[in-house]
């Protein structure tokens, strides 16, 4: 679910050619330290964070820990890498929030253990009133269209439905270190 992303660390920040990079405002911040959490279905809380940047042949990745709620009790815990650069790597190479999406295009990424997710951009529009107010995102809709993540310019994912739309998991909190 997210992906191809946002701003890190801009002073340790170069290209492939060494020159400096030249920040973009993106869907999905990528600094360590990074947190969204939201209240799901107003009864209980998620936390999503970056909790580690490596160095990948030169490259930084960022590693994105993600709570996907499976019950009001109990959540999956998964791990992403993403890096903010936009281009195919050889470590899981998927493209999964554009920086400019376009309309009804494919944003697969790999599954856990075999296959794909399959995700497509819908087109725009506005969150439920979340507890930090209404958000215009971009929605990525996946897996047969059972679950969505709305994401806002430069803030990250503000509205998350799933699995299977039983969830609507609404921003309350997000802390982004610059």
């Amino acid at each position: 679910m997210r992906r191809g992303f946002g701003a890190a660390s801009e002073s340790r920040r170069h290209s492939a050619s060494g020159a400096p990079y030249t920040p973009t405002k993106l869907y999905q911040p990528l600094a360590v330290g990074d947190y969204w959490k939201y209240i799901c279905n107003q009864t209980f809380t998620i936390e999503d964070r970056i909790v580690a940047a490596y160095d990948l042949n030169g490259r930084v990745v960022y590693a994105l820990s993600l709570q996907i709620p499976s019950s009001p009790t109990k959540s999956v815990d998964v791990i992403q890498l993403l890096t903010d650069d936009c281009k195919i790597h050889p470590v899981t190479p998927a493209k999964i929030v554009a920086s400019k999406p376009v309309l009804h295009q494919h944003y697969d990424y790999p599954a856990p253990l075999r296959g794909k997710i399959s995700r497509i951009f819908i087109g725009f529009e506005t969150t439920n009133r979340t507890p930090l107010g209404i958000f215009r995102v971009a929605p990525y809709f996946e897996s047969g269209a059972t679950h969505n993540y709305g994401y806002n310019l430069g803030r990250g994912v503000m509205e998350d439905h799933g699995p299977h739309y039983r969830y609507d998991c609404l921003i309350e909190k997000y802390v982004l270190r610059k």
